[in-house]
């Protein structure tokens, strides 16, 4: 115990915090003190309290650290009893190291992570204590912990085996629902964990009781988040690293879409774990920004730049191989979009009207909460779209496991998301209904996540801050699944297979039947409307890097368009040339529109590459450009225009194209020698 010399005020340990300020020597013996058998654990929830505060990488706090706060701390987290006093203190004391972790310099909050880590075994702790702690809310602060820790560089201390454990965990956690949480907050002899809730000791149990599934979702979501902190980190890895997460354990692929497709309960409708478990299994199997699917690379006159992406892309299909091996992976696809298709919004929207009365909602609903869902539902249509059409290029494969079943099965996703929508100016002046605007959110919503987006242990300059997962919104996400799923099906032969079969199509699972695919979906006036539509789109996303680019001078923004554009215009050329140049839309051919477009769209998202220096890429986007044009006779070798049609481009532009291929080859060897004199 504490000499006469230091006097611990049980009420009032900011007094002694400031004496040690001018005393440093003396935290040893208060850590001693607080840790000590015979100190009260009210004196001790007391300084918990009070440290928890004045924990902030200020003066007090650098002392705490040399002592031995965190041992101290983790000390009294880790103590297992079950009265009420103890069980706070140690909530408070996990909160307290949390905060230790988001405060101070990029160095001071890795030197802890270390520490953390390896002298007090956090992630086991964390682990058991979010799936097996007696009381929940032990659970939430362990969670909160680990989405914290994701965050900053836990990535940094993961083993592959360690890396898909969180994650099976992570989504147990998510499935397991909020009985256990109901149970305890109406029992009158555990309803004081409701403090966490409403901020005091006074809800009874029938008001706990109500509000404990909106306690145990705010539990899912920082699982959730912590799923997507875990793959969003920096630098980017090798496609590799993905597969090996999967390859240790695939049902954890099983898993995320079991999470994708929960239903977002009345009490808590704002539940955004479907957008981000989506996110986090697209990003799992991601295409490249630096590339356009379609679009070869073997005229990128740069071996270094050309076997990095070709690898990157061998990598991804084995990850998609790795995903199509699941058993019942289309029927998880498709379970997914059907729970967004069903969900219906004026219910929603009472969810979130009823929520104070009906769960205790801490705030009253507003409109904005209306306008989250919408973006959580957009979030996870574009995923699944884009994970569709990355699904799609395995087919090309020559040992790809893919069935014609398995291809139509994902038709009516694709196609669903390949129609005329409500416009900005439809709603725009309180035009148009509820749904009108709810629908414009969802279909413009856009992912764009930088690489280490919140991890506050690294400082990226502006070169480094390039986007990792990035997915257009449906507008053209869903043209560009859909012709891509076309093209793999013509390549198979199916619009014939399709068009001749007769009676049932063993294990086809599309509403409507082979009949919906007949008269519907591939029936040639339908793709000639999809087609036109994406024409349409086409056009009109090129105009808006134009936007970005003149009129706002985004060049990050106008390259995204750009990129977006020229993926839908491979798309469409590739379709034309698999069905022999079979489809005209009005007095237009695909292919003249679609590869003077791709031309366009390639040279211009180069440009942008070129104006943010990221030249692999800029080197990437000319070329393709440059092959483009000369590979369909657009221009002869010497750049002259050969034919006066409406896929004609011009010198000017053939010449612009070349001449970003030179620039981008100048900086890469710029940054290359750069690189070399800084070793």
């Amino acid at each position: 115990m504490p000499g006469d010399d230091l006097v611990f005020w049980a009420s009032q340990p900011d007094a002694v915090f400031r004496k040690i300020v001018l005393r440093p020597h003396e935290c040893d013996r208060m850590l001693s003190y607080l840790v000590h058998p015979d100190t009260p654990i009210r004196v001790v929830y007391d300084y918990v309290i009070g440290a928890e505060k004045r924990l902030g990488h200020d003066a007090f706090e650098k002392i705490a650290i040399r002592a031995g706060i965190v041992k101290t701390l983790f000390g009294i987290a880790k103590d297992g009893s079950k009265e009420m006093e103890r069980v706070f203190t140690s909530y408070f004391a996990l909160e307290s190291l949390w905060n230790l972790i988001v405060n101070g310099s990029p160095s001071e909050r890795k030197v802890l992570m270390k520490v953390f880590i390896n002298e007090h075994h956090v992630i086991d702790f964390c682990l058991q204590t979010v799936k097996s702690g007696f009381f929940v809310c032990h659970r939430v602060v362990a969670m909160m912990g680990l989405r914290l820790m994701a965050a900053q560089c836990l990535s940094d201390y993961l083993s592959t085996e360690k890396a898909s454990e969180l994650i099976n965990t992570l989504c147990h956690c998510i499935l397991s629902g909020p009985d256990l949480w109901v149970k305890q907050l109406k029992d009158p002899a555990t309803t004081w964990q409701s403090l966490h809730c409403f901020g005091n000791l006074d809800a009874p149990p029938s008001k706990a009781k109500k509000y404990a599934p909106r306690y145990y979702s705010m539990y899912q979501e920082s699982a959730v988040w912590t799923i997507l902190e875990l793959v969003l980190i920096h630098p980017i890895p090798e496609q590799d690293h993905y597969n090996n997460l999967i390859d240790h354990d695939p049902e954890i692929l099983d898993l995320m879409l079991g999470c994708a497709k929960l239903r977002r309960p009345a009490c808590y409708a704002q539940l955004e774990v479907d957008a981000r478990v989506t996110e986090a299994l697209t990003l799992m199997l991601n295409v490249s920004s630096e590339m356009v699917p379609g679009i070869g690379l073997g005229d990128v006159d740069d071996d270094e730049v050309r076997k990095r992406l070709e690898k990157r892309w061998h990598g991804l299909m084995k990850g998609v191989g790795l995903f199509v091996s699941r058993p019942r992976w289309v029927k998880m696809i498709r379970d997914v979009w059907t729970r967004i298709e069903e969900e219906n919004i004026d219910e929603i929207r009472q969810f979130l009207m009823r929520a104070e009365a009906d769960y205790h909602a801490m705030e009253p609903y507003k409109d904005k909460d209306l306008y989250d869902v919408a973006i959580y539902r957009g979030a996870s249509r574009i995923a699944i779209l884009r994970l569709v059409a990355t699904l799609s290029f395995h087919s090309d494969l020559p040992d790809n496991n893919l069935t014609d079943t398995d291809l139509l099965n994902l038709l009516p996703i694709t196609h669903s998301a390949c129609q005329t929508v409500k416009e900005k100016d439809d709603v725009r002046g309180g035009q148009g209904t509820l749904k009108d605007l709810i629908e414009v959110v969802e279909r413009n919503h856009l992912t764009f996540y930088p690489c280490g987006r919140t991890d506050r242990t690294i400082i990226l300059s502006p070169e480094e801050e390039e986007q990792v997962l990035e997915i257009h919104d449906e507008v053209l996400t869903g043209p560009i699944a859909h012709v891509r799923l076309l093209v793999s099906l013509a390549k198979r032969g199916c619009f014939e297979k399709v068009a001749q079969h007769e009676g049932e199509w063993e294990g086809l699972s599309v509403p409507g039947g082979i009949g919906a695919l007949k008269t519907k979906i591939l029936s040639e006036k339908d793709i000639h409307r999809c087609l036109g539509l994406a024409l349409k789109r086409l056009g009109q996303r090129r105009e808006d890097g134009n936007r970005q680019f003149r009129v706002e001078h985004h060049l990050e923004e106008a390259r995204f368009q750009y990129w977006g554009a020229a993926q839908l215009a491979a798309a469409l050329v590739e379709l034309d040339e698999v069905t022999n140049g079979r489809y005209t839309i009005g007095a237009t051919s695909l292919k003249g529109r679609a590869r003077k477009e791709l031309v366009l769209s390639l040279g211009n998202a180069a440009e942008m590459a070129l104006g943010l220096e990221y030249w692999d890429r800029a080197l990437i986007f000319a070329s393709g450009a440059v092959k483009v044009a000369q590979d369909n006779g657009m221009v002869d070798a010497s750049g002259r225009v050969v034919k006066p049609e409406e896929d004609a481009i011009g010198e000017a532009v053939h010449e612009k194209n070349k001449r970003r291929v030179d620039r981008a080859k100048m900086g890469i060897q710029a940054k290359r020698s750069t690189t070399l004199t800084g070793l």
